[in-house]
């Protein structure tokens, strides 16, 4: 670790910051891989060099912000660049690592008059039916690959937590699909309830598994008897997808369908396992269960109108839901 006396340019304070990040394990692993990536392929070979008396908004601005714009990376990338460096600053300041922050109050509106849009969705609703009619035509071929897409679709989980599942961790007798807390982004342990459309996909899934896989520990089995790593799965959704669309897409693809048949905002960020309110979490413990199964049953039904029952294989009588319902 860079002694604090060293600490006199950025690229001594990132680089310190960069050290407790790695063995901070208390956010997820794609965070801490995003933020050191940009922090060792933005921050410090930009601004690495400037002394921290030389630094000052119009520094960062010359040299990070808008030469990061001009070279076609977006605004929000550059945005997550000056998010590292603000936050070693600050850190480093708050410990008395150096004497003072000398970007103390600034932010990104000081570089940036526009309004941070939200990125484009990859996938609209009306997409749907073309979107199932492919992933079940390459089901057989791409099994894990297609059951992650079918997965983050159908419950809007996050590809790194579904990387990490394992089989003991989904009871079919309970219906529930269980993401403990250590693995989940929000550090709070998911429970998905299983409708009967899920039961019966992942149980033709693990038929469609080669045989040197079908014996795995774990949901999405990759080589050497490891999970499929969350960049790994990245990959394999890009491949099926032909770079038109990401993991994330599904999620939000998800959530749009979500508000637009009437399930309760609250419950569908519950079912996206985002953060809530002290408030929340007390009606979370009387009636989320159940709330969260007849959410996610509306959804499969939606689904199933669009060509979901290609991928699980039931008929509407036997999920006990009329597709009519969505």
């Amino acid at each position: 670790m860079t002694k604090a006396a060293q600490l006199r340019n950025v690229a001594q304070v990132v680089t310190w910051w960069c050290g407790r990040l790695e063995a901070n394990r208390s956010v997820s692993a794609s965070y801490r891989a995003t933020m050191l990536s940009l922090a060792r392929r933005q921050v410090v070979p930009r601004l690495g060099k400037v002394t921290l008396k030389q630094l000052d908004r119009a520094t960062v601005d010359d040299q990070l912000v808008w030469p990061m714009q001009a070279e076609g990376l977006s605004p929000h990338t550059a945005h997550k660049a000056l998010q590292v460096l603000l936050m070693a600053l600050e850190l480093a300041a708050v410990q008395k690592r150096i004497d003072r922050n000398p970007l103390a109050g600034v932010s990104f509106k000081d570089f940036w008059s526009g309004k941070l849009q939200p990125k484009a969705a990859g996938l609209l609703p009306v997409a749907v039916p073309t979107l199932l009619a492919n992933l079940c035509e390459a089901f057989e071929q791409q099994p894990v690959a297609v059951m992650l897409a079918l997965t983050m679709l159908a419950q809007g989980n996050r590809i790194g937590e579904s990387c990490q599942a394992r089989r003991a961790q989904i009871s079919m007798i309970e219906r529930v699909w269980i993401f403990p807390s250590q693995n989940t982004k929000t550090r709070e342990e998911l429970v998905v309830p299983l409708t009967e459309q899920m039961c019966a996909l992942l149980t033709r899934y693990w038929q469609a598994l080669p045989p040197s896989r079908q014996g795995s520990p774990w949901v999405f089995p990759g080589v050497n008897g490891r999970p499929v790593s969350a960049k790994q799965a990245s990959a394999l959704i890009k491949e099926l997808s032909g770079g038109e669309w990401t993991s994330h897409d599904l999620r939000k693809l998800a959530r749009t369908v979500w508000a637009e048949i009437g399930i309760d905002y609250l419950v569908g960020e519950m079912l996206l396992n985002h953060s809530v309110g002290t408030l929340a979490k007390t009606y979370i413990r009387t009636t989320a269960d159940q709330l969260r199964r007849e959410a996610l049953e509306r959804w499969h039904a939606w689904l199933d109108a669009r060509g979901f029952t290609a991928a699980h294989g039931l008929k509407s009588e036997q999920t006990g839901i009329s597709t009519n319902a969505a």
